[in-house]
């Protein structure tokens, strides 16, 4: 197996990015650790940046994947075969880590559909309990006058009491 070595200049171009930001992404460890690295500068496994790639959902700029396969089977005449083999295995694993990915969102979209789901059944229950709410409410006036009619009746038949007694007295 071939290994195809890349600098942060290689990288940019994959993802095209603006020159810099590989270095800071190197620093910021989103992106592998280096393979080796040189007085000139760090150097990757094009495998593993593929592979950070598909993690996280970066386009590859297929143009510039063909121009460093190009230029590594230019400087190696020889290895022809072996590299296009090596082209084509990566090209292969990427579609797994593709798939994996599309499983992953499927997954997630199947989590985001359920939790939509749960959250129309909490408002349906959110606007049961308002109108469970309002119905006490509604209920409890509904006592309230009673209890003002009752005690208005109450006076009212201890007035009469009072009228008949004092009636009966006379």
């Amino acid at each position: 197996m071939i290994m195809i070595m890349v600098s942060n200049a290689e990288i940019e171009k994959l993802f095209g990015w603006k020159k810099g930001k590989a270095g800071v992404y190197a620093g910021r460890n989103i992106l592998p650790n280096p393979v080796q690295v040189l007085s000139c500068g760090r150097l990757w496994n094009l495998e593993d940046i593929l592979f950070t790639a598909a993690e996280r959902g970066w386009e590859v700029n297929q143009e510039a994947l063909r121009e460093i396969h190009k230029s590594v089977v230019q400087s190696t005449p020889d290895t022809k075969e072996v590299l296009q083999a090596e082209i084509n295995s990566m090209r292969n694993h990427l579609r797994s880590l593709q798939d994996e990915i599309e499983k992953k969102q499927k997954n997630h979209q199947d989590l985001d559909d359920a939790s939509k789901a749960l959250e129309r059944q909490v408002e349906q229950q959110r606007a049961k309990l308002v109108f469970m709410q309002n119905e006490v409410a509604e209920r409890e006036t509904k006592v309230d006058r009673l209890r003002d009619e009752e005690k208005r009746l109450d006076e009212w038949i201890t007035v009469k009491r009072n009228g008949v007694i004092k009636d009966n007295k006379n």
